[in-house]
């Protein structure tokens, strides 16, 4: 391991921003979650209402099963502590591709090697900064939660617990780098795995007490943070299951790396074509072959999503009637709604509106990625301008963003439409979801805006998304003024099918976001190339 302590510090000063984000964002949910308890179980009005709240297969299925909701502690573990556990998978997969195989593929790696450097030094220094974010983390979660006056030992395991799962997924990440040969196929595979525990865990936690499919949360590391049962009688020993896990995931990964060539993946690379397709004579085509799988893999991703989550609405009707105070609560995250399918609808609409920003965001971002390789040097070097180059990747993020926005409004309404025999309710979702595009869309723009006059602070605009996130997921639970979780680029817009269709703000935000578009695309026609 020569030279792991140096390639250690390396990798931490290039990434420390990246995990610095990640890290406190998620690490203030938590004990804001907790503070606000009273506000956000007040209108349930009693135990009795808290028991049918945790015995709904829908709720169940969205946040995991809870073991106790009578107290802030646990409460919040079955709020926020599983998106929190998912969350933070998704930096752990992120923050070791980013240093390991995305290094390789970049030529990094193989610059560190010709020096005095040990075989395994640079992966095991990728695997030691992720498992130090994930650390880090764990102790944030568990100091906030003590501050929030929350026990001690309950805040240490949920501590541990928020460590120790997305420590499972520095592992995955360090596999996937190791069986793919780029790094978007990594950062692919790893975050597939991370959907599949996650729907895993959905699918498991909806089915009735007492089922065979029950005993399906046990096999996914989502699920094991609450499964520790923080601030109830903790159990230990399931922090076993993670930490044995991600010993074993690294073992494998160092074994993986020992059999491979550098540069290259277990997999190996498909041989092209003799001939390149006819598409490919074509700077859009080009642009759209390089993004085909990552919007495929996105689209069947929030495809699957939207069908699980709308054959769990038919339980709503139920569960309004056994719980009528309950609408109060779902209202502040359904915009008011007065039917709690609606309600669901909007909440969840309003997610996943933020989720196509991040494809969005993503997809043009691989511009940045072309630049940075060179490999937009070679394209710029012929006849192709910087306008339609910078065009043709937002071509690309705009209509597949609004395109994976439009297939999760229809499959989402589509169980309720067949099972009333009705295509009003798959309307009304695919309504309300585009009616949202025009958000991903300002973001998009400041996205491009961003890349094409300040491009070192191109990574503004996941503050933005970030901030989003946060304000649609707790920030209408946690009382917080109006005015704050109003401020995203999403809150202008009308809520279908709650309120009243209004075009106003749908077009005014669409006209600001190509206005912003514009001005991008003009920067990046301006200024200079940044060159690796």
């Amino acid at each position: 391991m020569t030279g792991l302590g140096t390639l250690a510090r390396l990798a931490l000063r290039r990434n420390r921003w990246f995990y610095l984000a990640w890290i406190l964002g998620m690490a203030a949910v938590a004990p804001a979650t907790a503070a606000a308890y009273e506000t956000i179980v007040g209108p349930l009005g009693g135990t009795g209402a808290l028991d049918l709240l945790a015995g709904n297969p829908t709720m169940r299925a969205m946040l995991g099963p809870p073991y106790d909701l009578t107290s802030p502690g646990p409460f919040t573990v079955w709020r926020v502590g599983t998106f929190m556990a998912t969350v933070a998978g998704i930096m752990a997969v992120l923050g070791v591709v980013r240093v390991s195989r995305a290094d390789e593929e970049e030529g990094r790696t193989e610059l560190l090697r010709s020096g005095v450097v040990g075989r395994h030094a640079p992966l095991t220094a990728a695997v030691l900064v992720g498992l130090a974010a994930c650390a880090v983390l764990g102790l944030l979660v568990a100091a906030g939660m003590v501050a929030a006056g929350e026990p001690v030992q309950g805040s240490v395991a949920f501590g541990a617990g928020s460590a120790l799962v997305p420590a499972v997924f520095v592992g995955v990440g360090a596999v996937t780098a190791q069986v793919t040969s780029s790094a978007r196929a990594a950062r692919g595979l790893g975050l597939a795995v991370l959907g599949a525990a996650y729907l895993l865990r959905a699918v498991a936690d909806a089915a009735p007490d007492g089922s065979a499919t029950r005993a399906l949360a046990w096999l996914s590391p989502v699920q094991w943070m609450a499964l520790v049962h923080p601030y109830g009688d903790e159990r230990w020993w399931v922090l076993l299951l993670p930490a044995t896990l991600t010993a074993l995931l690294v073992a494998a990964a160092f074994a993986l790396e020992a059999r491979r060539d550098h540069g290259a993946g277990l997999w190996a690379v498909r041989a092209g074509r003799d001939r390149a397709a006819p598409s490919l004579l074509s700077v859009g085509g080009l642009v759209r072959r390089l993004q085909r799988g990552s919007l495929l893999g996105w689209l069947v991703g929030l495809g699957v999503f939207a069908l699980g989550m709308g054959s769990l609405s038919g339980s709503f009707d139920t569960m309004l009637e056994q719980i009528p105070v309950l609408e109060t609560m779902l209202r502040r995250l359904g915009q008011g709604a007065e039917q709690l399918v609606d309600a669901f609808f909007v909440a969840l609409l309003g997610v996943v509106a933020v989720l196509v920003a991040v494809l969005a965001v993503q997809l043009w971002q691989r511009l940045a990625a072309e630049e940075h390789r060179g490999h937009a040097e070679l394209l710029l070097a012929t006849a192709v301008p910087r306008a339609r180059l910078a065009t043709a990747y937002l071509v690309v993020a705009a209509v597949g963003s609004t395109a994976a926005s439009a297939l999760f409004g229809a499959l989402l309404g589509l169980p309720e439409s067949l099972s009333q025999g009705d295509v009003a309710p798959m309307l009304g979702s695919l309504g309300g979801a585009l009616v949202l595009a025009p958000g991903a869309l300002l973001v998009l723009g400041i996205a491009v805006l961003l890349h094409g006059w300040l491009p070192r602070l191109a990574w503004l605009v996941w503050a933005v998304v970030g901030w989003s996130l946060f304000m649609v997921w707790v920030g209408s639970l946690l009382g917080l003024p109006d005015w704050l979780v109003r401020l995203t680029p999403w809150a202008v817009l009308p809520a279908l099918p709650v309120e009243e269709m209004d075009w106003a703000p749908v077009l005014s935000v669409t006209a600001a976001a190509l206005v912003l578009m514009a001005l991008g695309v003009w920067g990046y026609s301006r200024r200079d190339l940044r060159l690796p």
